[in-house]
């Protein structure tokens, strides 16, 4: 009887302890890392990579917003020596050509929109010369525009180029500042040198 019982003791423990070895050998028994673990340091680096691309973004994003805000505020500074348009001038001058009324009885070169070759297209940018060209096809100012606005500096007058008004130094034909496509209106166009969008307020 005694033998019976140890047999069976024997036994059993024999039992229990066939799956805990084989527990044992599937969790640290074999070398390496599990396979899991190397797709997660996978997936952790490529969200690693995200992460350092978004802050790229974003401090580019930073750096042309404070540029922006350096030119506007340079724009303003000019603007108010006479030099440039700003941005309550150029608001007031697109909201004019904007409404139908003001055109009626003006010349063809102010009433009409005029669409310039490319090649003379180019030049009617900030800082830049008006060429012989353009200078033909120089329109003034209407009058009951220009008596809304301030008064420009000795030798520096505005001037209107294919629906584009133009602030003109007269020596040297220099265009100071320019707002681009006046005939279209109050809600379409880049303001001056497409470095700010005009006030649609």
């Amino acid at each position: 009887m005694r033998r019976m019982v140890w047999v069976l003791v024997a036994f059993l423990t024999l039992a229990l302890s066939v799956p805990a070895f084989a527990q044992g050998k599937g969790q640290g028994g074999g070398k390496g890392k599990p396979p899991e673990a190397g797709k997660q340091g996978e997936r952790g680096k490529s969200e690693s990579e995200r992460g350092e691309a978004k802050e790229e973004k974003t401090k580019k994003e930073k750096e042309e917003k404070a540029k922006k805000e350096k030119e506007e505020k340079e724009r303003e500074e000019q603007a108010a020596k006479g030099r440039a348009f700003g941005k309550d001038q150029e608001k007031k001058i697109r909201d004019w050509f904007g409404n139908q009324q003001n055109l009626e009885g003006l010349p063809p070169g102010l009433a009409k929109r005029e669409e310039l070759p490319p090649g003379l297209q180019r030049h009617l940018e900030r800082n830049g010369t008006l060429p012989p060209g353009l200078q033909k096809r120089i329109q003034p100012m209407p009058e009951k525009l220009e008596g809304q606005l301030p008064k420009p500096p000795e030798g520096v007058k505005r001037v209107v180029v294919a629906g584009n008004v133009v602030l003109l130094e007269e020596r040297s034909s220099k265009i100071l500042d320019i707002i681009k496509d006046v005939r279209g209106g109050s809600g379409t166009g880049e303001a001056s040198t497409g470095v700010r969008k005009r006030d649609r307020e």
